[in-house]
């Protein structure tokens, strides 16, 4: 991994919303109806029907639409919640997940800022266009000729860098990116994934090890040699459930925090 550090020079500039993602393929008629239902919901979401953040229709309406009883809705609806799609908030609706603040890295991330609506800032060391190594291709499904836009990047907060991320995307949908990241320098990626490359994200599949921090890191963060830390490998999918960014974050051992509630 090519760590070397080469800062850009980011303007704040804004973009508007460039190509969509494909729809999925009209819902398989041998399902039972609830998950045809939930295939076609999901259709329409990939298809931008509604935005992020936006309620759905009441699942009466739409229990009306497609002509099934209310429970077949429902039972269509959980599935959708399960897989990450929308949410249920009590009381007001069901709507779609806003899922780039519910997978932030910042979650790791143990700081006090002097206000809740402050966010560390974020830097782009490196950005490169690369072929994509035996490993990116295996856990992106990419061809082995595919290549890759690689960014690192650092989020910080009063010169302590707090986070350091090497970031690997495939270069076919995220070349947009590659221009905007030039000029802007956003607080949170996902977001601009959407807006700028029509790529919307639904999860994350985390595993987080502790680890010596390799050299590169230790020098960020101003540590020793082979002091210990917590590596956050990370694999992000999109709606239609295909990888579309590996990611590998690491964070000292002081600054790691993470806080999960079962129920």
């Amino acid at each position: 991994m090519d760590n070397e550090a080469h800062p850009f020079d980011l303007i704040a500039d804004q973009q508007s919303m460039a190509t969509k993602i494909p729809v999925t393929a009209a819902p398989d008629q041998r399902l039972p109806r609830y998950l045809q239902i939930r295939d076609e919901l999901m259709r329409r979401i990939c298809a931008r029907a509604w935005t992020e953040g936006q309620a759905l229709p009441a699942e009466d309406k739409l229990a009306a639409e497609f002509a099934v009883s209310l429970g077949t809705m429902r039972k269509a609806m959980t599935v959708l919640v399960d897989d990450g799609m929308v949410e249920r908030i009590h009381g007001k609706g069901t709507f779609i997940t806003r899922a780039f603040e519910r997978i932030s890295m910042l979650r790791f991330i143990g700081y006090s800022l002097a206000s809740q609506n402050e966010i560390p800032d974020s830097a782009t060391l490196k950005m490169q266009v690369r072929l994509a190594t035996a490993q990116a291709r295996k856990k992106l499904a990419l061809p082995a000729d595919d290549k890759l836009l690689y960014l690192h990047r650092t989020r910080s907060a009063k010169g302590e860098v707090l986070l350091s991320e090497h970031i690997y995307l495939p270069y076919k949908k995220f070349s947009k990116l590659e221009a905007y990241l030039r000029k802007n320098s956003p607080a949170m990626l996902y977001p601009a994934y959407d807006a700028v490359c029509g790529v919307l994200i639904s999860r994350a599949a985390d595993v987080l090890t502790v680890c010596p921090l390799p050299a590169a890191e230790t020098r960020l963060f101003k540590l020793a040699k082979n002091t210990l830390g917590v590596r956050i490998e990370r694999l992000m999918l999109e709606h239609s459930g295909q990888a579309i960014e590996w990611r590998i974050s690491y964070v000292t051992t002081e600054r790691f925090q993470y806080a999960v509630e079962t129920r």
